[in-house]
């Protein structure tokens, strides 16, 4: 348990987590439910002084403390869900950027990246990072209160009578201590979180190829598999539910025999003060809110802990310790970035590669679908481990150089890279949020997507604020693919590798755009590039460009790079 709880803190860690943060956090909290605590002793203490009918004088004390002590419970309610919240989100936002990292980049040379399917992916940034950072608010904060409280509670009880206090303590280590273990136990046994994580798996992975599955004829047995996940995850939720429940009991009674014992510690000891008695009545009945949702937080951290693991896990073996800006300029020149591979065999096909890319030339890798043009660009661009052989830029090994500087040096543009719900602008600034609005126009221009802009926004309103509501699916394939490649030109890398640039666009306009990728200089924020296109384009439909070096990948035997 202490070496799983340490693994929790050291994810916390490394999502920024302060923890001086988090104790204002439980601070403002606990003075909420003690403003409540106290408000509840001094509205006993006031509604028996009242009783006995003294001069009004002698409760405007009382009185003005009920008033303040209610509006402190507000604010100090408001101030505890601000920090805690804020907190919450801000490690939520850093935790994503390295499990994004870590799942992009595999830095180690194991690939294991690269291995995850997109619901493993989508899991781990999703549903784990939430977990890790929830346990803040859900958990944390609430246990840090409770125990304030509980101290406070029986301080206060015991300041009455030693043997009020003494009950309150025992029925604390029931709802504080018992109810959370059994229930942590029961929700383990569930096994929740794991059945959570297999229904997204399963139902990503059916709706992300459901096309494939159903050409392939698996497409039935793909539905019945994500409806089974459906059915472990739902009756994993119920099981999970039901000692949730039996702990609330536990805490009802609790409470309950608190407060008769309590007042049978009262009756048994009265001196003839009916404050006292009623404040003594009243206490118990106020210091059980801080103990109602500790089993909860209990079972959450316990699941919290599952991802912390996983996480960890993961970010170790891709070797990224650190979340990065990949808007900031690289810190190579690109007459440092001369990239080769020697007896390069990639991971899949046998062919040994021998490639050179001086600074700011150009090169064009050619071949039919299927053959591994990809793999070698991955390879080349450090995202794949090479099988043997090397690829180097400026002299150092690729695998070497520290990931968030090469991310910097070496942009990647996949073909199946994410659009977002969002605008133009927005879109295009993932890679390099520094860009101007009139970079962002000339590389829209480039790749010829001016004009549907143009034509698509209402007028006065600035193309790039046009809203993509869904994404990719509010364009056209060759209009995806043109706005991808206008992302790659924004970033300020000085290698470019560009995979099928001009998939699912015209002929004509195709080799407009691959001139465009050949020429010098290049539109956008660095004009000066190298660039290694791959495409299954023949070479009889290349419209002319002769600086550009050739790689025919169909030469299986001896390939090699061609200089026109």
């Amino acid at each position: 348990m202490k070496s799983e709880f340490r693994v929790l803190s050291a994810m916390l860690r490394l999502a920024g987590v302060r923890y001086r943060e988090v104790v204002a956090g439980i601070a403002a909290g606990s003075i909420t439910l003690i403003s409540a605590l106290t408000l509840t002793i001094v509205s006993g203490w006031l509604i028996t002084k009242a009783w006995q009918m003294p001069p009004v004088l002698d409760l405007s004390v009382a009185v003005t403390a009920v008033r303040g002590l209610g509006i402190s419970r507000a604010v100090f309610r408001y101030v505890d869900r601000l920090l805690s919240h804020r907190i919450a989100l801000q490690a939520l936002t850093t935790l994503r950027s390295r499990v994004f990292d870590a799942l992009a980049f595999d830095h180690t040379g194991s690939g294991r990246g690269h291995l995850f399917t997109r619901g493993d992916g989508l899991v781990r940034l999703v549903a784990d990072t939430e977990r890790v950072t929830d346990v803040i608010v859900r958990s944390v904060v609430p246990g840090g209160v409770a125990l304030v409280l509980t101290v406070f509670a029986v301080a206060g009880a015991t300041w009455l009578h030693p043997a009020a206090g003494l009950v309150l303590a025992l029925s604390f280590m029931v709802t504080g201590l018992i109810t959370p273990w059994l229930a942590v136990r029961a929700a383990r046994r569930s096994r929740r979180v794991f059945a959570e994580d297999d229904f997204d798996i399963a139902l990503d992975e059916l709706l992300d190829h459901r096309v494939e599955f159903a050409a392939a004829g698996f497409g039935q047995k793909r539905e019945e598999r994500a409806v089974a996940a459906s059915r472990r995850s739902s009756d994993a939720t119920v099981a999970a539910e039901k000692p949730l429940a039996t702990s609330q009991v536990l805490i009802t009674w609790s409470t309950g025999l608190a407060a008769a014992l309590t007042v049978v510690v009262g009756a048994l000891t009265y001196t003839g003060d009916p404050t006292w008695l009623g404040m003594m009545v009243l206490l118990p009945l106020a210091a059980f809110e801080s103990h109602a949702q500790l089993s909860e937080a209990a079972i959450h951290a316990d699941e919290a802990s599952h991802s912390a693991h996983r996480l960890t896990h993961l970010v170790e073996e891709s070797g990224t310790t650190s979340a990065t800006d990949d808007g900031e300029a690289s810190t190579w020149e690109l007459d440092d970035c001369h990239l080769k591979a020697t007896d390069l065999r990639c991971r899949f096909g046998d062919t040994t590669w021998q490639v050179d890319l001086p600074p700011g030339e150009r090169m064009v890798i050619r071949g039919p679908s299927g053959c591994g043009k990809t793999t070698l660009l991955q390879t080349l661009g450090g995202l794949v481990p090479p099988r043997s052989g090397s690829v180097t830029l400026g002299g150092q090994r690729v695998l070497e150089i520290d990931p968030a500087a090469l991310r910097k040096t070496v942009r990647a543009h996949a073909e199946d890279e994410w659009l977002f719900s969002t605008t133009i602008r927005q879109n295009l600034l993932v890679a390099n949020p520094a860009a101007s609005d009139g970079e962002l126009r000339e590389v829209l221009h480039a790749v010829g997507l001016d004009d549907w802009l143009r034509d698509t926004v209402e007028p006065l309103t600035d193309p790039l604020d046009l809203l993509l509501a869904d994404g990719a699916g509010s364009l056209s394939s060759g209009q995806r693919r043109r706005l991808l490649l206008a992302r790659a030109l924004c970033s300020t890398a000085p290698v470019l590798l560009l995979d099928e640039p001009t998939e699912h666009i015209d002929e004509p306009d195709a080799d407009d755009l691959l001139d465009t990728l050949l020429a010098k200089p290049l539109p956008g924020p660095r004009s000066r590039r190298s660039v290694i296109v791959v495409t299954h384009r023949s070479n009889k439909q290349d419209s002319g460009n002769t600086e550009a070096g050739e790689v025919d990948i169909r030469r299986y035997a001896d390939p090699v790079t061609e200089h026109h």
